[in-house]
């Protein structure tokens, strides 16, 4: 379940989705979510690196989904900054991501 019927109110459920699993880390942290469009953004390594990632909850697998499993976009790092600056989060939250994306702390230091 990684669509539609996916409970969006519970982190924990995001969290779970973490294909394909040698290229995650984590993912460690939801960064924003939107109940009403239903997407989220979360905290991740891709390849050891951190990074943001994305993903619809919609259909019924939701988007993107690849060989079956529903997977994350990885948001390049020239967008993060633009991206976080557009969601409306808490100033320590905000800067603590950007700590993570500096590789100044880890995802479970978030």
């Amino acid at each position: 379940m990684s669509g539609k019927n996916l409970d969006l109110k519970n982190d924990n459920n995001i969290l779970s989705i973490n294909s394909p699993k040698t290229s995650i880390g984590g993912p460690y942290k939801v960064v924003y979510k939107d109940l009403n469009e239903r997407w989220a953004i979360v905290a991740m390594d891709w390849n050891r690196e951190p990074c943001l990632g994305m993903r619809w909850f919609w259909g019924n697998g939701g988007n993107p989904f690849s060989s079956g499993n529903p997977t994350w976009l990885v948001i390049p790092n020239s967008l993060s900054n633009s991206i976080l600056n557009g969601l409306p989060l808490d100033f320590k939250f905000h800067y603590r991501v950007i700590e993570f994306l500096a590789g100044k702390i880890n995802g479970s230091q978030l």
